[in-house]
């Protein structure tokens, strides 16, 4: 076979159609921990019926997920919490935030004495994971609690891991 012959088959395979197309696509999503066993299986499924599309998800963490897709270094981003409106507006590429998932959050807590129930507001919670409210005898928290009697005790956030999930336990 001549060098003819190997030029023709190049130009043949480079001119064909099939040769241009793109036969396999790759989506990178980045995002939190919580929803990525879900984001794994969607992707899984959607391979499974589209072959030529894999979607490849890297748990980075919701704040690092956002600055990828902003900065076009991301396909999409599986983050936790919607991206503040600011960073929308200063983004290299425009994003569209569309809520995919729908997470039930529960708190766990630990109060010696007769403590078993103990009711938060959001507000009140919020305090608390913002260093605002930090003891269990709080009045917005006695306010809540009307028939409980709750120790004197501060209240410690311990951060359980990575993706800001926290547990409050007495000091």
């Amino acid at each position: 076979m001549g060098w003819p012959s190997i030029l023709l088959g190049i130009s043949l395979t480079i001119l064909s159609p099939d040769g241009l197309a793109q036969t396999q696509l790759v989506l990178v999503t980045t995002g939190s921990t919580m929803p990525e066993q879900l984001y794994v299986l969607w992707g899984d499924e959607y391979y499974k019926l589209h072959p030529e599309t894999q979607l490849r998800y890297l748990a980075v963490g919701t704040s690092e997920s956002a600055k990828n897709v902003l900065s076009g270094a991301g396909d999409l981003d599986g983050g936790d919490a919607p991206i503040p409106e600011m960073q929308l507006k200063e983004a290299a590429y425009a994003a569209l935030e569309l809520p995919t998932v729908l997470a039930g959050i529960a708190v766990f807590y630990n109060v010696p004495g007769n403590a078993t129930s103990i009711r938060l507001s959001g507000p009140a919670l919020a305090n608390i994971y913002l260093g605002k409210t930090t003891s269990w005898s709080d009045p917005e928290i006695a306010r809540l609690n009307p028939d409980g009697k709750l120790p004197d005790l501060p209240i410690k956030v311990h951060q359980a891991d990575s993706a800001g999930r926290g547990v409050l336990l007495p000091a």
